[in-house]
């Protein structure tokens, strides 16, 4: 399963980040890659690869068995329209760094419904 990430600020591109989800022999993994606006990639050496560590019905936890670049990548569900991601970077100077996302599904009324209400009111 593919997905892609772009993270901006004040309408410009900071990075975008691709990502998929692969069962492969040694279990579900994790791999992502960044690039700047430009497409350059940021891992020199390839994709990071996360290993599926635990899930259940509402999480799934990721480690990053070779280095901590980042550590651990977890997606948790919080509701039916949210859920939060978080990134544990352990850099080789310097303490761990936490990043965590929170995903709110908005709901856009479909345009067959638009038209049925306006065929009603007249």
């Amino acid at each position: 399963m593919p997905g892609a990430f772009q993270l901006a600020e004040s309408n410009k591109t900071l990075v975008i980040e691709l990502f998929t989800l692969a069962e492969t022999p040694d279990g579900i993994e994790l791999r992502i890659r960044h690039f700047t606006p430009s497409l350059v990639p940021w891992e020199k050496d390839g994709p990071t690869v996360l290993r599926l560590a635990s899930a259940d019905a509402n999480s799934a936890v990721f480690e990053n068995p070779v280095n901590g670049e980042p550590r651990t990548q977890s997606f948790r569900r919080a509701d039916a329209d949210t859920y939060v991601s978080r990134s544990e970077v352990m850099p080789p100077e310097g303490g761990p760094q936490v990043a965590e996302i929170i995903f709110h599904r908005v709901r856009v009324p479909s345009t067959a419904s638009k038209h049925k209400t306006a065929r009603n009111s007249e």
